[in-house]
């Protein structure tokens, strides 16, 4: 089951939005150049508050264009900032992390240098070409505007010289816009136009009436006129719509200038391959009268292949079309029509065109790209430090090494500030560079002690610290750290451990000792060594023979059960313990924390982690090969960390699990025994593990998607279609449902939930995460006591309160995990109150609101049958008596169902193109215009 790639139209119906808000919130209005520095203005004919750009670079020149070419201009577009140094220089700007910004750069030659020479260069966003600036004229004002996702808490806007003339900037506008506006599959949209049709004024609408300051450019195509029928403006409506469109803009409209004519217009593209999406504005602007029969009803094109069913409004009604993924052509040419039923003529307000700018270079680590910059502010490094520090690889920190590899963010290797006139203590951000291999800081004037801190970086083979001012013993923990080159030389007051301990001896030697002090030293010294030797001959001696006993005790455990094991373990030192059974006994707390009974804990004491088949066990040096020296680190799970690998050419998962979490090492041991047992395509699939000394690891499968947590949320740019979601869901009863009833002993998971949930390349869902799994034998009985585990939100109410545990305890957290992909709301609401997700489903359920039940981004494309059927299997789930939920293979058949539903209503759907099928939907509230064929 892929996500459809089908050219799915999507139909938002929205009030008209006529309120000008005059709230700059998630604003950031930047005049470069303005001077002087820290400055601030609003713009008279904006009402829009600019700041000086001198807190966003440091570098650059501060100008003004010539005054004959001010004269038309706003005040924002005066002065600029050129970078007549260094072949990249960057602003970077705090942004909200995770939001969606429109940013938008401007630049007007203006003659500022006096050269009359227009010149060309390149635009960055972070570590990506954004696009190339080219000026015709020194008026001309050049505007690129881009909608980005952000990741980070920083954004870097950068002008690259590309040897065509010194690069500037005259304004930098970011503007915050809600997550759930433009919501593509794409992480950026680059600006092709943005078209206010029939606009009497032929002035660019943006702020004020604009909320987002969107600029709209006037337009009337050839062959349509504006639209002449209304003798009185609109009344006034606040907008709840998602995209908040200008008044300005909405009540004016063109219509075909003749009689039975259509309203054409379109672009061709410079670049035939690049993939664009566009949204189209409707709004009915002419009041009905009493008993008037007036209808407006159209049909819309694109190439010459109709989109379907006729479209109509009601007054003041605004619809809006978006395709949910791109398209490639050659040339686009819509076309509006009237229906023969139609006593109007068409009409469209509004336009906008955006084309894919998938900007596909990873940033530099998130963690060292930090510290660097951290670094150079300590320093205050005079280097073109600007940018991404690793990448472009062309225009890399000078200084730097980096390694790159694959899909993998780049790291920093190595960091050569030699002779760079730093001064102070060594700088704890260094700590912060993990791949760090080589550091050289010679050659300075830095001062204090050698820090501990240096001995933590893994990978530190070279470290150069001669002819600086460091003073102190060098760590003994860095003295002794295996392949490591110390340099020191040069620096008078550094010496390593034992020799500052002489060089104090030394420098006592002067004062002279009484004649009788020496022998009674060397007596006392000579007792003591006496007494030591002693006192570790016994030693020895006792612990051997406590060492036999030991020994003999377990052996005895290892045949007779377990209870003899658990009585001796008790009594050994901490260290024996974790050599013996492979983590730390910690009974009472490990029950609490991972939910294991006294029986789990001690067979988990007993039973070796190991194995068959025995093909399956990787040694920790084949781990570290499969990893690449743990090389693409993909953050924390549970109790350790996941990485990405190559096994036999293929790309692998690799959990690793830490050596000192013995509750890791259940739960991973766990996993590993079901995991062997266990085959289904809807199923993680394990191919190795590793258990070598303290070093745990195992092996599964990629998951190209990650989970589903990453996808279903209201925030997320993924938007799946009904027909997906239901696959999804049909995908983990499945798997839930062999769990129960296709193995022997069944299999209870215990911990159900989005996370757990992982999405391939083509979005079929594999349901993981068997750390708290488990086996029970159906034949003793339907249920078995055990202690809770789980994730709140997830877990069953009732096997909450009597530690119960039932094949119905995972319908209850599928249950949730269902409502979360129909809704796309998280199992805990957190709005004025916490609120589960059952709780608030069901109180629209009950009002039949199913609308408002559904996420959102969905506008209505799906089939209500089955919309309401599995809003309903998923209330089922959730009943807090468990007599009442279904069993799997039950919700399993209904789910199908379901998608059979779907997948029906969709074979109506019309065949936009030869090359692929489109399918074409709409639909939202409670009376849905027609839908599509």
């Amino acid at each position: 089951m892929m996500v459809s790639k089908a050219f799915t139209f999507l139909c938002c119906v929205v009030l008209i939005n006529l309120s000008n808000a005059q709230d700059q919130t998630g604003f950031i209005s930047i005049d470069c150049g303005l001077q002087p520095d820290n400055s601030s203005y609003t713009e008279s004919s904006t009402g829009i508050d600019y700041v000086s750009d001198s807190s966003y670079t440091d570098t650059g020149t501060n100008s003004f264009v010539a005054p004959e070419y001010r004269a038309n201009m706003m005040q924002s577009m005066w002065s600029v900032r050129s970078f007549p140094e260094g072949s990249r220089n960057c602003y970077t700007i705090g942004v909200n992390i995770t939001a969606k910004y429109l940013i938008r750069a401007a630049f007007m030659y203006g003659n500022y240098d006096t050269r009359n020479e227009l010149p060309g260069f390149d635009l960055h966003l972070g570590p990506n070409k954004w696009d190339s600036v080219k000026l015709e004229s020194s008026e001309q004002t050049v505007s690129k505007e881009i909608i980005y996702s952000v990741l980070t808490d920083t954004l870097q806007v950068c002008l690259v010289n590309t040897g065509n003339g010194t690069p500037f900037i005259s304004v930098l506008e970011l503007r915050q816009l809600p997550d759930s506006s433009y919501a593509t599959k794409s992480e950026s949209l680059q600006l092709f136009q943005r078209l206010d049709f029939g606009s009497s004024t032929n002035l660019t609408v943006r702020y004020p009436d604009d909320v987002f300051d969107r600029k709209w450019f006037p337009s009337t195509p050839n062959g349509s006129k504006q639209l002449s029928e209304l003798s009185t403006s609109p009344p006034s409506r606040n907008s709840s719509g998602k995209f908040q469109l200008p008044q300005a803009v909405m009540r004016t409209a063109v219509i075909p200038e003749t009689t039975g004519g259509s309203v054409d217009f379109g672009w061709t593209p410079d670049d035939p391959s690049l993939e664009f999406y566009f949204y189209l504005y409707f709004t009915e602007l002419q009041e009905p009268s009493s008993g008037s029969v007036a209808r407006r009803e159209f049909i819309i094109s694109l190439n010459g292949n109709s989109f379907g069913r006729p479209f109509s409004l009601d007054y003041l009604e605004t619809l809006v079309l978006s395709i949910s993924n791109p398209l490639s052509e050659q040339s686009f040419q819509f076309s509006i029509s009237q229906t023969r039923d139609s006593t109007l003529p068409p009409l469209i307000n509004a336009m906008e065109a955006y084309f894919v700018n998938k900007l596909p270079q990873s940033s530099t680590d998130q963690n060292d790209l930090s510290a660097m910059r951290n670094i150079k502010s300590a320093y205050k490094v005079k280097r073109n430090w600007e940018g991404d520090t690793c990448v472009p690889q062309a225009y890399t920190w000078e200084g730097v090494n980096c390694t790159y590899s694959g899909t993998s963010m780049p790291r920093v290797i190595s960091l050569n500030l030699s002779s760079a006139g730093l001064t102070g203590d060594i700088a704890s951000d260094i700590s912060l560079l993990t791949r760090l291999q080589v550091l050289d800081l010679s050659n300075n004037n830095l001062t204090g002690p050698v820090p501990d801190f240096l001995a933590q970086l893994q990978f530190l083979r070279v470290l150069n610290l001669a002819n600086n001012q460091l003073s102190g013993p060098i760590p003994s923990i860095l003295m002794r750290k295996s392949g490591l080159s110390i340099s020191i030389e040069g620096n008078p007051s550094i010496c390593a451990a034992g020799a500052c301990e002489e060089l104090s001896q030394t420098k006592s030697k002067k004062k002279k000792l009484p004649g009788f002090v020496i022998p009674l030293v060397a007596s006392l010294a000579g007792l003591i060594l006496i007494a030591t030797i002693s006192a570790a001959i016994l030693f020895i001696f006792i612990r051997k023979k406590k060492q036999g006993r030991t020994v003999n005790r377990t052996i005895t455990a290892s045949s007779n059960g377990p209870s003899l094991l658990r009585r001796d373990t008790g009594s050994m030192p901490r260290s024996m313990q974790r050599r013996e059974t492979g983590f730390t006994t910690r009974p009472s707390l490990q029950r609490i924390e991972s939910g294991m009974t006294d029986d789990e804990v001690n067979e988990t004491a007993v039973d070796s982690f190991d194995m068959e088949p025995a093909n399956r066990k990787f040694t920790y040096a084949e781990i570290v090969n499969i990893t690449n020296g743990f090389e693409r680190d993909q953050g924390k799970v549970g109790f350790g960390r996941n990485y990405l690998g190559q096994l036999n050419g293929k790309e692998v998962t690799v959990k690793v699990v830490s050596s000192l979490s013995s509750q890791g090492y259940k739960q991973l041991r766990a996993e590993v025994k079901h995991l062997f047992r266990i085959h289904h395509k809807n199923l993680i699939t394990m191919l190795g593990y590793c258990n070598e000394g303290d070093k745990l690891a195992v092996i599964y499968e990629y998951m190209a998607n990650g989970n589903l947590k990453q996808h279903i949320s209201e925030s997320s740019p993924t938007v799946f279609s009904w027909e997906d979601r239901l696959g999804i869901a049909v995908d983990v009863a499945q798997g839930l449902e062999y769990l129960h009833t296709g193995c022997t002993p069944p299999i209870i998971h215990r911990n159900v939930k989005c996370t757990n949930v992982f999405l391939d390349e083509n979005f079929n869902a594999k349901l993981g995460g068997f750390g708290l799994s488990r086996a029970f034998d159906a034949a003793e009985g339907s249920h078995m006591n055990t202690a809770i585990a789980g994730t709140p939100g997830y877990v069953d109410p009732e096997y909450y309160t009597s530690n119960i545990l039932t094949e119905k305890s995972d319908v209850y957290s599928f249950g949730v995990v269902l409502l979360e992909i129909v809704t796309a709301k998280p199992a805990i609401i957190k709005d004025e109150e916490r609120m589960h997700i059952s709780q608030w489903v069901e109180s629209l359920l009950h009002r039949e609101n199913i609308e408002e039940i559904l996420d959102p981004s969905l506008c209505g494309d799906y089939d209500l049958t089955s919309a309401f059927k599995t809003v309903e299997i998923a209330v089922a789930c959730v009943c807090r008596n468990s007599g009442d939920r279904p069993g799997m293979s039950r919700v399993v058949t209904a789910l199908k169902e379901s998608l059979a539903a779907e997948v029906e209503r969709k074979k109506d759907l019309p065949v936009v193109s030869t090359d692929s099928v489109e399918d074409l939907a709409l639909g939202f509230g409670s009376n849905p215009p027609p839908r599509l064929r």
